[in-house]
């Protein structure tokens, strides 16, 4: 119906107006995202697989596309045995099954198979594209209480909020690019029970969209948190309740009981996990003498400031306070209708504690915030100057103020405007990965660290034994174990128990009496030896120099004190030489005076006992003194390569079969050497 008056000419403008405006914050947080794609397009030989094979910038990304693939391929069977996770113990228990579809991986197969597209073509747009949607359910739900600005400048802050941006970049296919939506969705739904004349209608939609937001993410506590709020509300409110909450209550929990059973136990797990246990550095339970892995991924340990999650969410520490506060007073105010948003509020408050990534739920709110002090602002001028706006007037002002104080907002985000999402795997690694899928035999099992899990099952189509989702295991630390030992055979003994007993072996002498200490060096020493059934292969990937560091802490564990020792890899590529001055200078200000045999890392220097030439004639070795780091020179057919160690990681079973490509033809066998982007050996059980 068109408007048929001036009056209603100005509403309707006015709304068109915040219609354009709400696009414009979208259009903002795609050109973000999708301007990746020109230097993507320049380094297509290193980030792409092939032509159309755009390579993951995350690594539970190959996770989703390989239960996509899966699908494809007509492997996946829900509830049935997962072939390619956390070997041997998949089938030694019944616990590691496929999930239920995954939608987000579902829907990627389906649009891949309509648009005769690649996996990793459809990823590509998958999620910056649904990353912004969020904005619309936000600007709506505030919109509805007249807060435009609030809406508005909280999509915004949302999608170029600096942490947002990162983990919903191109290529990144994970679902945090629909985890704003959903709970902003449910919440507004629900919150709509109490202003709509069909307020059953509501709750079906708040119903449906909890439903898809389990499919989605398999968090069914957030869902109940939102559930247990109406209810709060509702009682609250009437002191009781009525026969239309009664039957609103019944559309709520009846029709997502089936999932909703899961959510206290879950709840605990979550708030023990990111806040309490976090920052312990052994595990709990039976496994208590284990180190806590958690403790490498560093985001999760650090104790922020304001500045740091200004950083993360409105690159500008006075904003970012302003709109805290703003988002404070606005919640409390309106408290009724917004009591559905205080648990993401709260959510996105452990980024100060806890992991980065929860920084993400809180921009959003920052800029509600600073548009809900824009209202406040317009309510103070009516006020001093004793004048009151008319309606439209007050809003046309409202969206003039907004746009400005967005461009305040965009125009600091610079650590957002500069920010280029890189692959997790270069192509040359990730072709490597492929060309496993014809090296190894089918059955073979995987033996290398946790972070490219996901990846060996997506690209090479092999089992492993840790990935992303099971890296906080014992099994990781005997990953560790083997790898840092400097006896070949001590790690063909971990590496047969591991892929003989698995974590239920591990459990079942722990629950005999033995200690961690005692069953690993009962391990070490082939007390439990057995020959596995499947052919296991360790492979070394270019990506674990960097990693060695917590590697060689976790390889060191001492069970008494509950500490390791650091390992010490440094990958100091790309090097210059200078020949006449005898200095080598490396990446990170590293220089390696050769002269002098002196290192200097910063402004610390440390003496350089040896020189170990590479190449593949063999290893020859120029050495100076007994103390002091180690320079490795290692010719390859990609040019030459450095490192530096120190002494005890020289002689880790990594070092050396790695990067030195030693070995001990005993137990060991090469498969496959294309350092420094892949090694590969068969372990021999024989």
């Amino acid at each position: 119906m068109w408007p048929t008056n001036s009056g209603n000419y100005k509403d309707f403008f006015i709304q068109v107006l915040k219609v354009l405006l709400l696009f414009g914050v979208m259009w903002v947080g795609l050109t973000l995202r999708f301007d990746d794609l020109n230097l993507w397009q320049k380094r297509q030989a290193i980030w792409y697989l092939d032509r159309d094979r755009p390579l993951f910038t995350s690594y539970d990304a190959f996770f989703f596309a390989r239960l996509a693939r899966d699908y494809q391929e007509g492997v996946y069977q829900w509830r049935k045995k997962d072939p390619y996770r956390g070997v041997p113990d998949n089938y030694l228990t019944d616990n590691i099954t496929y999930p239920f579809w995954p939608l987000m991986s579902l829907s990627a197969a389906k649009l891949s198979d309509w648009f005769g597209a690649t996996l990793e073509k459809v990823a590509l747009y998958y999620t910056p594209i649904t990353a912004v949607l969020f904005a619309i359910p936000l600007f709506l739900y505030l919109e509805t209480l007249g807060y435009t600005a609030a809406g508005l400048l909280g999509g915004l802050c949302g999608v170029t909020a600096f942490i947002y941006l990162i983990r919903t970049s191109i290529a990144r296919f994970d679902t945090d690019s629909l985890n704003l939506f959903f709970p902003f969705a449910i919440a507004w739904a629900l919150a709509m029970y109490f202003r709509s004349r069909r307020p059953l209608l509501w709750v079906g939609l708040a119903s449906l969209l909890s439903f898809l937001f389990y499919w989605w993410y398999a968090h069914p506590h957030l869902i109940l948190v939102l559930m247990l709020i109406f209810g709060a509300v509702i009682f609250w409110e009437k002191r009781g309740f009525e026969k239309r909450d009664r039957l609103a209550l019944a559309i709520l929990f009846l029709s997502n009981l089936w999932y909703l059973w899961k959510s206290p136990l879950a709840l605990f797990k979550q708030i023990w996990g990111y806040v309490v246990s976090i920052t312990s550095s052994g595990q709990t339970g039976i496994f208590k003498d284990y180190p806590n892995i958690l403790q490498s991924i560093s985001e999760l340990q650090q104790t922020k400031g304001l500045s740091q999650v200004a950083i993360l969410t409105l690159q500008n520490k006075i904003l970012f306070i302003l709109g805290l506060l703003g988002a404070f007073i606005l919640l409390v105010r309106e408290r009724r209708f917004l009591a559905f948003l205080w648990p993401f509020f709260l959510i996105g408050l452990l980024v100060f504690r806890s992991g980065n990534r929860f920084a993400m739920y809180l921009a959003p709110f920052i800029g509600m915030g600073l548009g809900f002090a824009l209202h406040l602002g317009m309510d103070s001028l009516e006020r001093l100057l004793q004048i009151e706006f008319s309606r439209s007037l007050k809003e046309l002002l409202i969206l003039l103020a907004t746009v400005l104080l967005g461009l305040l907002v965009f125009s600091v985000q610079k650590n957002s405007q500069a920010y280029v999402a890189v692959p997790k795997a270069n192509a040359f690694v990730a072709r490597d990965m492929e060309r496993l899928s014809q090296v190894l035999p089918e059955g073979a099992w995987i033996w290398s660290w946790w972070d490219y899990g996901y990846a060996f099952q997506y690209l090479s189509r092999r089992a492993v034994f840790i990935d992303g989702g099971s890296q906080g295991s014992p099994k990781t630390y005997y990953v560790a174990l083997s790898f840092t030992s400097s006896s070949p055979e001590e790690a063909r003994n971990i590496t047969a128990f591991v892929a003989r007993e698995g974590l239920v072996g591990i459990k079942k002498r722990l629950k005999d009496g033995l200690s961690a200490r005692e069953l690993t060096e009962a391990v070490k020493k082939g007390r439990f030896y057995r020959p596995p059934e499947h052919p296991v292969y360790w492979v070394f990937t270019q990506d674990l120099p960097p990693k060695y560091g917590w590697i060689g802490y976790f390889g060191t564990w001492d069970f008494e004190t509950h500490r390791g020792r650091f390992g010490f890899i440094w990958d100091l590529n790309p090097c210059r030489r200078e020949k006449a001055r005898g200095v080598l200078f490396c990446r990170r200000g590293v220089r390696v005076d050769l002269e002098h045999r002196k290192v200097y890392l910063g402004h610390k220097s440390f003496l350089l006992s040896e020189i170990v030439f590479g190449s593949p004639k063999g290893i020859r070795s120029q050495k100076f003194s007994e103390k002091g780091l180690i320079l490795e020179a290692i010719s390859t057919r990609y040019g030459e390569t450095f490192f530096l160690v120190d002494r005890r990681s020289f002689e880790s079973n990594f070092n050396q079969m790695y990067i030195l490509r030693r070995y001990d033809p005993h137990y060991f066998e090469p498969v496959l050497d294309d350092f420094p982007f892949m090694v590969v050996y068969r372990v021999k059980f024989e």
